[in-house]
């Protein structure tokens, strides 16, 4: 598999192109310059510089320039049941907005994003089960009830099913994914409370990723008080290894190291406004995953942990602090801390209402930017100390500064008035989920996730 690491950045031939045709970035002058054929004329003898100025050696026009690659910024809404699709471009810092996807079908509250390794699939956690979306056309084309509280629905390293996470009926859900008929079939199911004697009814699975054996690897929660993980072998659907949480009290992200037979994961708890001894917790655990042992348990520096993600060259994991909004960068060659972000969301308060809440990260292909959703000031998910932000969207950081370039406001709040954010009927954006899809060639060694 780790021969593979680079491959899912490369879409070429007349996929990539017509996605190209389709997000704006090829007009009609262009399609003619590449199917006709110049006429072939005499040369013409070069104009005399005006001015008596001799002409600059080496500044030639070039006759075709190359072609700007680009790339899309998918950002769930789960408080719209929308995902918003942005286009960015190689080396710049301006996000042009393409369109959006209603996804409120099964349940509504988009809550995470993942593709096929070719990216040509999206799927999409909703509250009741996934819908998967042709990310060319943006059509769901399929989608399936897999319970209450589906969190995280990502595809397996061979794209042939779906696993999916259900908080609200406690069990892993194995879903086979028909590609010719587009169609979603439930396979199989595990109940981990059911397998594990000391995994508890209460410890449900969260999120997951795949080590580099296709084993996949659960968080537990979702609180902190239910951490826990489990890890499944995919040759008979069954767990595999198994720590409860009085060893491994993770109950957030998952992530494999690029090349190694390392694995990552958060563990975060926010603090009780009520209780100025609850001061909450943030850290992150290393397993070596041919040996199934932690190997290091580590503070990140803030409140709630929560999202992480590499830079696109595969040397900084970025991890982030949703309640204290602030986070570190890890060399994952080490594990060690090598840098500290101080904020992900502009506002910077001391209180949930005057402090954004980041969530879930994800870096573009061209190494520029690192992108976080930002919470809004009324969560639909989440603990409402840690969860709730100022400004939902997302923002853009600076990958070489750590420092915020941007932020992106789909749907500003300041359009909403007072009346419409207190009454509870009134549905409001806030932002969870985010993925970005290749559109054009990017050579790089950290892509979507098992690489």
């Amino acid at each position: 598999m780790d021969s593979d690491k680079t491959r899912r950045w490369f879409l070429r031939g007349s996929v990539a192109a017509g996605t190209v045709a389709l997000a704006g970035c090829a007009s009609d002058d262009d399609d003619d310059e590449e199917t006709e054929e110049p006429e072939e004329e005499e040369p013409e003898e070069p104009e005399e510089p005006e001015n008596g100025e001799e002409e600059d050696e080496g500044e030639e026009e070039d006759e075709g320039e190359d072609e700007v690659q680009t790339y899309e910024i998918w950002a769930a809404d789960q408080g719209l049941d929308t995902i918003y699709v942005y286009e960015g471009e190689e080396g710049s810092a301006d996000f042009e907005y393409l369109e959006s996807i209603d996804v409120s079908t099964t349940g509504g509250r988009p809550h995470m994003v993942h593709y096929t390794s070719d990216y040509s699939y999206a799927a999409i956690a909703n509250a009741a089960g996934p819908v998967v979306i042709d990310t060319e056309t943006k059509e769901i084309v399929a989608e399936v009830e897999t319970g209450a509280g589906s969190h995280f629905a990502g595809f397996t390293p061979d794209d042939e099913a779906l696993i999916v996470d259900v908080i609200g009926d406690n069990k892993i859900v194995k879903v086979d994914f028909d590609h010719e008929s587009e169609e979603l079939t439930i396979d199989d199911e595990i109940v981990p409370s059911d397998e594990i004697e000391e995994i508890e009814d209460t410890q449900n699975p969260v999120c997951h990723s795949y080590d580099h054996s296709g084993r996949s690897i659960h968080t537990l929660g979702p609180a902190y008080s239910h951490g826990g993980v489990v890890i499944v072998d995919h040759d008979d659907f069954s767990i595999d290894v198994a720590w409860p949480g009085e060893e491994v009290q993770a109950n957030c992200g998952t992530i494999p190291h690029p090349t190694e037979n390392k694995f990552y994961l958060t563990a975060g708890a926010p603090s009780d406004p009520d209780d100025d001894d609850a001061n909450g917790v943030g850290y992150y655990y290393v397993l070596d995953t041919e040996e199934d042992e932690v190997i290091k348990t580590e503070e990140a520096g803030g409140i709630d942990t929560h999202g992480f993600w590499y830079t696109t060259d595969g040397e900084e994991l970025w991890v982030l602090n949703r309640e204290t909004n602030d986070g570190i960068v890890l060399d994952p060659e080490t594990d060690e801390e090598i840098a500290t972000v101080d904020a992900y969301g502009p506002d910077t308060g001391d209180e949930p209402d005057t402090s954004d809440a980041p969530d879930i990260m994800w870096s573009s292909p061209d190494g520029e930017w690192m992108f976080a959703t930002l919470r809004g000031p009324e969560p639909v998910s989440g603990g409402p100390h840690a969860a709730t932000g100022v400004t939902p969207g997302f923002s853009v950081l600076n990958t070489e500064t750590k420092e915020i370039e941007t932020v992106v406001e789909p749907d500003p709040i300041e359009d909403y008035s007072d009346e419409e954010l207190e009454d509870q009927d009134t549905p409001t954006p806030d932002f969870h989920g985010i993925g970005v899809r290749p559109v054009g060639e990017f050579d790089v060694s950290v892509g979507t996730p098992p690489y």
